[in-house]
C-alpha cells in the first residue's frame, strides 16, 4: 500500500475512552503506538476480531482497514472515525455512535446495528447485505453505490440520504423498508424493495417510486427491473 495522507486521530492520546476488556484495550493500545504518522501498511492495521470494544469512545480515529468483524461495539462513540475499508462483517453495533463517520468500501455483511447513529456517513460502494438496521439513525447519509441487499431497516430514519446519483445505483434488493422513514431521499436505487410489515410485500419500478414518492421522496430514481 503506499504513502497516504491522513486528517484523523492516529495516536493513544487521541483515545478519549478506553474499552473495559484488557484484550481491547491492549489491541488498541499497541496499533495507535505503532502506527506512522502520515500513512499506514498492511504492518500497522488494527485486529479486533471478535473483541470487546464495550465503553470505548474512539471518535474520530483512523481505522483504515481495520478487522471488527464479530466485534462488540455497542454503544461505541466512533463519531467521525475513518473506517475506509474496514471489516464489520458479524459486528455487534447496538446504539454505536458513527455519525460522520468515512464507511467508504467497508465490507460489513451480517452486522446488528440495531438502533445505531449513522447520520451523515459515507458508504459509497460499501457493503452490508443481510445487515440489520432496524431504528437505526442514517438520515443524511451518502449510499453511492452501496449494496444493501437482503438488509432489514424497518422503522430507520433514512430522511434525506443521498443515494447513488450519476453512475450506478443504490442495491436495495430484497430490503426491508416498513416503517422506514425517507422524506427528502433523493438519488438511483434498484429494487426490488419489502414494504410489508407482517408479510412480504415486493414492489419494483413504477411501484417503487410511487412509493417513495409517497413517502416524501420524489427525487428518487428506480432503475428499469431487471429479467
Amino acid at each position: 500500500m503506499g504513502e497516504m495522507t491522513s486528517s484523523y486521530l492516529r495516536s493513544p492520546a487521541d483515545v478519549r475512552a478506553w474499552p473495559a476488556d484488557p484484550a481491547a484495550r491492549q489491541a488498541l493500545q499497541e496499533y495507535l503506538t505503532e502506527l506512522p504518522e502520515n500513512h499506514v501498511s498492511v504492518n500497522h492495521l488494527l485486529d479486533g476480531s471478535g473483541l470487546d470494544f464495550t465503553g470505548a469512545d474512539l471518535s474520530g480515529l483512523d481505522f483504515t482497514e481495520a478487522e471488527f468483524s464479530e466485534a462488540q461495539l455497542s454503544g461505541v462513540r466512533m463519531a467521525g472515525a475513518d473506517l475506509y475499508r474496514a471489516w464489520l462483517m458479524g459486528a455487534t453495533l447496538h446504539g454505536t455512535d458513527l455519525s460522520g463517520a468515512r464507511l467508504r468500501k467497508v465490507e460489513g455483511r451480517g452486522c446488528d446495528a440495531r438502533n445505531a447513529i449513522l447520520r451523515g456517513v459515507d458508504m459509497e460502494r460499501a457493503e452490508f447485505e443481510d445487515a440489520d438496521f432496524r431504528r437505526a439513525d442514517l438520515s443524511g447519509a451518502q449510499f453511492g453505490q452501496a449494496r444493501l441487499s437482503g438488509a432489514d431497516l424497518r422503522d430507520a430514519d433514512l430522511r434525506d440520504c443521498v443515494f447513488a446519483r450519476s453512475v450506478g445505483s443504490t442495491s436495495l434488493r430484497r430490503v426491508r423498508l416498513a416503517g422506514c422513514r425517507v422524506a427528502g431521499a433523493s438519488g438511483r436505487v434498484n429494487g426490488p424493495v419489502d414494504i410489508g410489515g407482517d408479510a412480504p410485500h415486493l414492489i419494483d419500478g413504477s411501484d417503487l417510486h410511487d412509493w417513495f414518492a409517497s413517502q416524501g421522496a420524489p427525487l428518487v430514481e428506480v432503475a428499469p427491473p431487471t429479467a
